[in-house]
């Protein structure tokens, strides 16, 4: 938690009862959940030597060679249950390269805090063979957080017989039980897990587990690692989670409307939940992300990169009034969109640019901050240019070009 607050403070915000009485009411309830969290998970593991800051300026293609062939098995056995709705039929899949003949843990059934090994989370059926448990399912949504190159495979398991509240379109409510996984892979290795469990209303477990270099083990890891095996990958801290999750009131972020109903989205997605009656109120419309293809793919980015996690609304970042969520009742054109409305030929707001800047300057990228900010990385802790602000040390070289041709297009005002 406090290294969230650091950002905050870094980004100009000062989280006082005045700023925070116009954002969401979760973020006090938020803090305290996070700070009882640390204590109850006791001392954080020790980082690895070697592990202080060494964050790079490493561009996306630096990422892409640290990857040869990307947990292959795991990829592939997702990529194929999506398109069978989710479902992960094949007993004994394989996550990687792992050692096989690891036993399984002893698990404590009961327990009301996160397992101290990924093994007793309920992705497994069978540790050993890293058999998926009958009740999960795997999903990916259309616009994916970059994750400095890293693979990512994404599953959840909803509780037998209980629907998602989406009485709310853009603040879906998650019935008490669920889980969530997203497993990163690099150089064909299983790096971390991330795992979120809804204990009870407000009440989310979320950790992170460190999987062994030979795959044989996941154990919890609270303190978060700089350079994973030499690369400049960071499997941030347990306390950089509320800093991102925050932003949503049911914490949940990749697993939302817009992304599960866009074209490119597989496994459970929005059809899928909506078929299978996961949802209390199927959407009244289809949900499209607005305008031609250059100006939907730099929503799409934005929205999965700035906008589910700070920059909207509800989050405890919302005093930038730089808001950049595709909110369902906004998508009727590109120019009702808040991030249209908040950010073309807007000024600053806190940010000091190192040259004159709008945050986005029509016409212009090399005058908008939102595309400097992009692509760009700190590579200290004084600094404050980079977005996000945390846990992403590689550019996304990609991204920043959807981002700038979007801008380029828009025309310059008289």
């Amino acid at each position: 938690m406090r290294r969230a607050l650091d950002h905050a403070v870094r980004l100009g915000i000062l989280l006082g009862p005045a700023l925070l009485a116009g954002c969401s009411s979760n973020i006090a309830s938020e803090a305290a959940a996070s700070s009882s969290a640390d204590a109850a998970h006791g001392p954080e593991m020790p980082q690895e030597a070697g592990a202080a800051w060494d964050a790079t300026s490493a561009s996306e293609a630096d990422a892409a060679g640290m990857q040869d062939h990307l947990s292959e098995d795991v990829i592939a056995h997702a990529d194929a249950a999506a398109a069978e709705g989710g479902f992960l039929h094949d007993g004994g899949v394989t996550d990687g390269e792992v050692t096989r003949d690891a036993p399984s843990p002893d698990c404590d059934e009961d327990a009301t805090d996160a397992p101290t090994q990924l093994a007793c989370t309920g992705l497994y059926s069978d540790w050993p063979s890293r058999t998926f448990a009958p009740n999960v399912r795997a999903y990916a949504p259309a616009f994916p957080l970059w994750s400095d190159g890293a693979e990512k495979a994404r599953f959840v398991a909803l509780p037998p017989g209980t629907q998602i509240d989406t009485s709310d379109m853009d603040q879906w409510q998650f019935p008490v039980g669920t889980k969530f996984w997203k497993q990163f892979s690099f150089g064909g290795r299983l790096v971390e897990t991330r795992f979120l469990w809804k204990r009870g209303d407000g009440d989310w477990a979320r950790t992170t587990y460190a999987w062994s270099l030979d795959g044989s083990t996941a154990t919890e890891l609270t303190s978060g690692q700089r350079n994973w095996n030499g690369t400049s990958y960071e499997i941030p801290p347990e306390s950089d989670c509320q800093a991102c999750h925050a932003g949503r009131i049911d914490n949940v972020l990749g697993f939302e409307a817009v992304s599960l109903a866009a074209p490119g989205a597989t496994g459970l997605t929005l059809d899928e939940l909506v078929r299978e009656g996961l949802l209390t109120q199927p959407p009244a419309a289809p949900i499209v992300v607005p305008g031609n293809a250059t100006e939907s793919a730099a929503l799409a980015w934005l929205h999965a990169n700035c906008g589910t996690t700070c920059h909207n609304r509800t989050s405890w970042d919302c005093n930038t009034t730089l808001f950049m969520r595709l909110d369902v009742a906004t998508l009727s054109s590109v120019e009702t969109t808040d991030t249209w409305t908040t950010a073309v030929g807007q000024a600053l707001v806190n940010f000091v640019a190192p040259s004159p800047m709008l945050r986005i300057a029509p016409g212009d990228p090399s005058r908008s901050a939102v595309s400097y900010r992009a692509s760009v990385r700190d590579t200290d802790p004084s600094q404050s240019n980079q977005m996000p602000p945390m846990d992403t040390h590689v550019v996304p070289d990609a991204g920043v070009a959807v981002i700038n041709a979007w801008i380029a297009a828009i025309p310059p005002v008289p």
